[in-house]
């Protein structure tokens, strides 16, 4: 049986599911291979039509697709209750809000000093410093503004279905009305779109809301598409290729972001069914390298490219290689050591959880 909101009352698995572990690592690899195609002081780069396609089309829409999905999936299918709004604020302050403050606070004064071999200089004054908390083009890690984004589309999207259980309007029907929102501002002209982020919740917000209403349906829509047939794959990567090439530039590019997330959901589904667990050792690594992956690009990119020449791509892969396994050291090593004192301070301090996914 359903009931009013629409979802089965019996409780779902408290499993984690994996495809969607998978799709976390697809997307966080894909922001790491990102910073690490960069644009040197001397002009190098490694962007090509598929690197951009790829990573500017599809890794934002991605990690923000997943974000959605979690926070239905843990907050109202794993759950036999509901947490009050306050609660759920509550617990992202800890995990996106605190880690963002403490590694911008403890990153300003390092980052301000290497202004001179970075792309842009960042003033070591009181006013740079305040900004660098608000505006994103002044943040001192610039891809956190996915923290201040996330964090925004969690609060209200959890809220709005709150109040749409408490006068008993099926799930759905607000979720479909926030897609057609967030597609709507999107034309919307905004001129505070560097404050907190606000650009990035009005692009974004419609993947986060379709990842929520993929979690509300996933059951239907699984029975019914067979992700893991080649066909879907190759299907949605050629829509996905061809809709960028004609789209990029417009208003419309989010049509092949959306096929770049229906390709990238296949490509996971298909490596749980076929039991490829490659991947397997990256399961809940992928915030830690999140948070941390910018200081490996940094150092082996911006900063060694001023005293070694060598080709582009070797900065490249030593960035990359480097971006997503040594965070991932330093995760392995808390969970080997979740009792000691330095290792409860900084899981609390980065918002990580020290239980290992499965």
């Amino acid at each position: 049986m359903k009931g009013v909101t629409g979802i089965p009352t019996e409780k779902k698995s408290s499993g984690f599911l994996k495809f969607i572990a998978y799709l976390q690592i697809l997307g966080i690899v894909l922001v790491v291979f990102a910073h690490s195609l960069y644009f040197y002081p001397d002009g190098r780069h490694g962007y090509t039509f598929f690197s951009n396609a790829l990573l500017h089309n599809v890794r934002m829409p991605l990690f923000m697709f997943v974000s959605g999905f979690l926070m239905y999936y843990t907050s109202f299918l794993r759950r036999e209750k509901t947490k009050s709004w306050g609660t759920f604020a509550m617990s992202k302050v800890k995990r996106l809000l605190l880690p963002f403050f403490v590694l911008t606070l403890v990153t300003f004064v390092p980052r301000s000093l290497m202004s001179g071999m970075a792309e842009d200089n960042i003033p070591l004054d009181l006013n740079s410093f305040i900004n660098s908390f608000i505006y994103t083009k002044q943040l001192v890690i610039p891809f956190f503004w996915f923290i201040q984004a996330s964090f925004v589309l969690l609060l209200v999207t959890y809220a709005g279905i709150l109040v749409s259980r408490k006068l008993r309007i099926n799930d759905a029907v607000y979720l479909i009305f926030m897609v057609v929102l967030f597609v709507l501002l999107e034309f919307a002209p905004f001129e505070f779109g560097d404050f907190w982020s606000f650009h990035h919740i009005i692009v974004y917000g419609v993947f986060f809301e379709l990842g929520v209403l993929y979690c509300r349906f996933a059951d239907t829509i699984d029975s019914r598409f067979p992700w893991t047939n080649p066909w879907i794959f190759i299907t949605t990567g050629l829509i996905w290729g061809v809709s960028f090439y004609f789209f990029n530039g417009t208003g419309y590019v989010h049509i092949s972001s959306i096929f770049g997330i229906l390709m990238s959901i296949g490509i996971a589904k298909w490596l749980v069914e076929h039991e490829y667990k490659f991947l397997d050792h990256l399961v809940g690594a992928n915030y830690i390298i999140f948070l941390l992956s910018w200081y490996f690009n940094i150092l082996s990119q911006q900063v060694l490219s001023h005293f070694i020449t060598m080709p582009w791509w070797c900065y490249s892969i030593l960035s990359l290689i480097s971006g997503i396994y040594i965070p991932w050291l330093f995760y392995e090593y808390m969970l080997k050591h979740p009792d000691t004192r330095f290792v409860k301070t900084t899981a609390f301090l980065l918002g990580q959880s020290l239980k290992k996914k499965k």
